[in-house]
């Protein structure tokens, strides 16, 4: 009985450490990367644990943070964040985050020039 009470705990622990492997992007300077998990309502984005940006009610707001100053984006309609203009301290990890829906994505970007 242990013996396969075990097994199921290591399967589940398994599919959950999987699952947390951010998806890859890649992105050229000055040009625009698209994070392709949708918040429709309610939800978060953030870069290296710092947040970002923030959906509320439908409504985006910007997050006061120089690096990405007039630059992060909502598509209201897709429900995708983006970056435009990329630059390459832009690479890193991204996490988005819908609070509503209960889906959480993260992403690793590398950026590299022209």
């Amino acid at each position: 009985m242990w013996g396969i009470f075990s097994i199921c705990v290591l399967s589940i622990a398994g599919v959950t450490a999987s699952s947390a492997q951010p998806v890859e992007l890649q992105g050229i300077m000055g040009q625009t990367v698209t994070f392709t998990t949708a918040v429709r309502n309610m939800g978060t984005f953030s870069y290296s644990g710092t947040g970002i940006g923030d959906v509320t009610n439908g409504e985006f707001t910007a997050s006061p943070n120089e690096q990405f100053t007039g630059r992060l984006q909502w598509d209201s309609s897709t429900g995708f964040f983006s970056i435009t203009g990329l630059k390459m301290e832009d690479k890193g990890e991204y996490k988005v985050e819908d609070t509503q829906g209960k889906v959480e994505k993260l992403y690793k970007l590398t950026v590299y020039s022209k």
